[in-house]
Formats: C-alpha cells, sequence, structure tokens
C-alpha cells in the first residue's frame, strides 16, 4: 500500500537545520540552546530566507486566501490587514478593476467596481449600497507554530515552513547549503544546486496546473 504523504508530519525547524549541518557534516547539536557559533546562527537565518524567497517567487495554489469583507453604504477603506499581495477583488460576479492611488483620488472616480491603495490602506469606490467582497489575495504568514497557527518565519524548534510535503525538506535544505557555500567551485555546490532545482520543479509541478509563470528564484 502507498503511504500517504500528507499524512506525514512535516520536518521541524530544527531537524532541517540538523539535515543541513549533516550535509555539512559539522558537529550536531541537541537544542537550540546550546547554539552559540555564528555560523550555526546564520544556518537558521539562512532558512528563513530560503523559505520566504521560495513562497514570495511565485503565486503557490497553497498559499492563496479568500477573505470575505463587507462595506456598508458610502464606506471606502477596507481595514483589514491582507498579509501578502491582493490578487483580484470580486463582488458577487463582478470583478474589481485596480487603479493608480493618484487617479483613485481624484474626484472623477464615479465608478463603484475600483480598488487602489492609499497610505497602504485598501480601498474601494464608495457606493451608495451595502457591498459582499471577496478578497482574493496571498499570504506572507510563511511559517506555522506547533499549534498550526500562522507566522512570519520560523523561530522556534517545533515551527515549520508552510510549504507542502514531501518538498518541504529538499527545498529547504539545499536552498540553505548553495547559500552557506555560495561558491560554485565548492566540491558538493553543483549537486545541491542540481537537487534544489529539481525541488522547485516539483514543487510546482504539485502546484496548480493554471500557474502560467515560473518561480523567480535567485540562486547564491
Amino acid at each position: 500500500m502507498s503511504e500517504n504523504i500528507s499524512l506525514q508530519p512535516k520536518p521541524t525547524y530544527f531537524e532541517i537545520f540538523t539535515k543541513v549541518l549533516n550535509e555539512l557534516n559539522w558537529r550536531e547539536v541537541s537544542d537550540f540552546d546550546e547554539i552559540i557559533k555564528s555560523e550555526h546562527k546564520r544556518i537558521l537565518n539562512l532558512i528563513n530566507t530560503t523559505n520566504a524567497e521560495v513562497l514570495s517567487s511565485y503565486m503557490w495554489d497553497f498559499m492563496i486566501e479568500k477573505k470575505d469583507v463587507t462595506l456598508e453604504e458610502n464606506e471606502e477603506v477596507i481595514d483589514e490587514n491582507f498579509g501578502g499581495r491582493v490578487i483580484s477583488i470580486w463582488e458577487g460576479r463582478k470583478k474589481y478593476r485596480y487603479i493608480r492611488p493618484a487617479v483613485f483620488s481624484s474626484e472623477t472616480i464615479n465608478r463603484d467596481n475600483v480598488y487602489s491603495f492609499l497610505s497602504n490602506k485598501l480601498m474601494a469606490a464608495k457606493s451608495d449600497k451595502k457591498r459582499n467582497l471577496s478578497i482574493i489575495c496571498t499570504s506572507n504568514m510563511y511559517a506555522l507554530d506547533s499549534l498550526g497557527n500562522k507566522k512570519a518565519k520560523m523561530e522556534e524548534k517545533e515551527d515549520t515552513s508552510i510549504i507542502p510535503m514531501p518538498h518541504i525538506e529538499p527545498v529547504l535544505v539545499y536552498g540553505t547549503l548553495i547559500k552557506v557555500k555560495a561558491n560554485p567551485s565548492f566540491a558538493k555546490f553543483g549537486y545541491w544546486r542540481t537537487l534544489y532545482l529539481e525541488a522547485l520543479a516539483n514543487l510546482r509541478t504539485a502546484s496548480s496546473m493554471s500557474c502560467e509563470d515560473s518561480p523567480r528564484i535567485t540562486l547564491g
């Protein structure tokens, strides 16, 4: 019987860190409290850097969320933090159109199916009726704590990435390694880079088949 990978626990921040140490043939530590070396702290930072780099490079389907908001009559400020980037706004079957802030703030705006951003606030043109809107957006919460709550980055040993199984380990381990040894002439650099790119390709294949853009990853 094939094993259901979705039921496998994700490797934690500490487990990814340990696997990176093993690949480097460095001595393991039994707990984060033992970490005093600057190189160990650098690796922990690079794991988060790799995680954020991959997740911000592409509109992965597992990062897309829908949030429902209500705007009362003549209300225009959508006062909610959507985290990442807004993909689209819908009122029923009607899709709102994004316009530049300078145009949005002009008194010539008389349409109720447009939106923009002013002072980091999401704004919709005023309407004389109550509106129920669906905001399609991406998340910038790239990690999960031990209880499954979203957070910006991994900090505790039991935290994990939002990258799905079984891709999380090869993406983070090999992506981190090519940053730790950011030198193409290093003996294992080419091997690690190949495995990293293969892991990214597998992640993209497992993501939505309707995505048109390729991930844009900066190596180094």
